[in-house]
C-alpha cells in the first residue's frame, strides 16, 4: 500500500501542495474540486500541464481526484438538468484523470432533498451505468464513496450498487472513518466489499490525530490486507493549526502499521 493525502489535509494551494507533500514523505496527493470545478486548473489544459510538472518535479503522484462537486450536482436529484450535469462531470473528469495519470475518481454517493432512498439509489445506478463506458475507455475508475446516505452506507449496500452497475470501471472508495461515524462496522464492510475496493480514505473520528479517535485503525489495516487490498491509503485527516506537524505524525502512524 502507498500513502497519500487529500489536499485539504495538508492545507496548501496546489502550487505548493506537491513540494509540501514530498517534504513529509507522502507518495501521492488527492486533488479535490467543488461546485466551481470548471474554474480549477484541472479543467484547463494549461493548468493540467502545471499539475503534471508539479508532480514530476516533486516525485509525488496525483493519486486521485475527489469530486466534491457531487454534493451540489447529484445523480439523485429530481432535476433532469442536475443529473445531466452530474453525467457531464463524470465524463469530463474521466478524460482529465487519464491525462494526468490519476486512476481513481472519488464520487461521493449523495442524496437530494425530497428524494426517497430507493429512488436515489436507482438514479445513481442508472447515472453511473450511462457514464461507465467512458471510464472504461479512458482506463480510470469511478470509485463510489460511502458518505452516510441511507441507501449507500454499508458494505452490503455499496456492493449491491456496484454489482448492479456491472462495470469494471465502477468500484468503491471506502472510508472506514465514515462508517465509524455512523456507528457501523468497517471490518464487516471490508470483508463484504473485498476486491470492489479501489481506494481508501483514512481518518479517525473523535481524534486530533490518527490513533486518538474511536476507530481501531490496526484492525482496519489488517482487514484490508486480508482481502488483498494493495492500493492507496489517502489521509483525510485534520490539517490542524500546524499541517506539517500533523501530516508527519499521521504518516508515521500509518507507516508503522504497514
Amino acid at each position: 500500500m502507498r500513502i497519500g493525502a487529500i489536499d485539504s489535509a495538508l492545507a496548501q494551494p496546489w502550487a505548493n501542495l506537491f513540494k509540501f507533500a514530498a517534504q513529509m514523505g507522502f507518495a501521492g496527493v488527492e486533488l479535490g474540486v467543488r461546485q466551481d470545478y470548471p474554474e480549477t486548473e484541472l479543467w484547463r489544459k494549461e493548468g493540467r500541464e502545471k499539475l503534471k510538472e508539479y508532480s514530476a518535479g516533486s516525485n509525488v503522484a496525483i493519486a486521485s481526484i475527489c469530486l466534491h462537486a457531487y454534493w451540489h450536482f447529484s445523480f439523485a436529484s429530481s432535476e433532469e438538468s442536475t443529473r445531466r450535469r452530474a453525467s457531464e462531470i463524470a465524463q469530463e473528469a474521466a478524460a482529465i484523470a487519464s491525462e494526468i495519470g490519476a486512476r481513481n475518481l472519488l464520487i461521493p454517493v449523495t442524496s437530494a432533498e425530497g428524494v426517497a432512498a430507493e429512488e436515489a439509489r436507482e438514479r445513481w445506478i442508472q447515472g453511473m451505468k450511462s457514464c461507465a463506458g467512458t471510464a472504461e475507455d479512458y482506463g480510470v475508475i469511478y470509485a463510489l464513496e460511502n458518505v452516510g446516505q441511507p441507501f449507500a452506507e454499508t458494505g452490503e449496500q455499496l456492493a449491491s450498487i456496484v454489482d448492479e452497475i456491472d462495470s469494471p470501471a465502477v468500484k468503491v472508495y471506502y472510508d472506514p472513518g465514515n462508517a465509524v461515524h455512523k456507528d457501523l462496522d468497517p471490518l464487516a464492510d471490508i470483508g463484504v466489499l473485498g476486491e470492489r475496493i479501489s481506494q481508501v480514505h483514512m481518518k479517525d473520528p473523535g481524534g486530533e490525530y490518527l490513533g486518538e479517535g474511536r476507530m481501531n485503525i490496526p484492525s482496519v489495516i489488517k482487514a484490508l490486507k486480508e482481502v488483498g487490498y494493495s492500493g492507496w491509503i489517502i489521509l483525510e485527516t485534520r490539517a490542524t493549526d500546524d499541517p506539517l506537524k500533523a501530516g508527519k505524525k499521521n504518516l508515521e502512524f500509518l507507516r508503522k502499521l504497514l
